[in-house]
């Protein structure tokens, strides 16, 4: 009868960071691509929505400089997609998006970091609110209870 070889604690915690580090830049990767979906659904990314992309990563667990770095280049590369081909830069953004379906408590996070660089410039218009439900129905979740919408002030 084959034995298991026995793993060392050293090659758990590898096997773990390594896991960790590929779940960071799918993380960071789909943050990217939707954040570029609602800065461009206006046709400019202006420097409050960049801004409020970038102080994002907190909702997300991730805040070392890495992260930071890679999420920064991971935008540049989306907006570029829309600069060539607005269409091409959403088909790829909502296919990134797509990869994490069904994960509700990453999808709410995005859904708010993604409302409120919508809301970055002052203003929240329809082509941003209309990216952000396209974002809610990638994720499968429904805009309203994620959360795509301000809640109306109450009179």
């Amino acid at each position: 009868m084959p034995t298991r070889q026995s793993r060392t604690q050293a090659d758990l915690q590898r096997d773990l960071d390594l896991w960790h580090d590929e779940e960071a830049s799918l993380q960071i990767e789909t943050i990217a691509a939707a954040c570029a979906l609602i800065a461009y659904a206006d046709g400019i990314v202006r420097p409050a929505e960049h801004d409020s992309m970038a102080a994002s990563l907190s909702r997300f667990g991730l805040v070392d400089e890495r992260s930071r770095q890679e999420l920064l280049a991971e935008f540049e590369h989306a907006t570029a997609r829309f600069e060539i081909d607005p269409s091409t830069g959403e088909r790829a953004a909502l296919a990134a998006i797509d990869r994490l379906r069904g994960r509700a408590r990453f999808g709410r996070a995005l859904i708010e970091t993604c409302r409120l660089i919508g809301e970055a410039d002052g203003q929240y218009i329809v082509e941003e609110q209309s990216a952000l439900v396209k974002i809610c129905r990638q994720l499968g979740l429904e805009p309203v209870e994620a959360g795509a919408f301000p809640l109306a002030a109450k009179v």
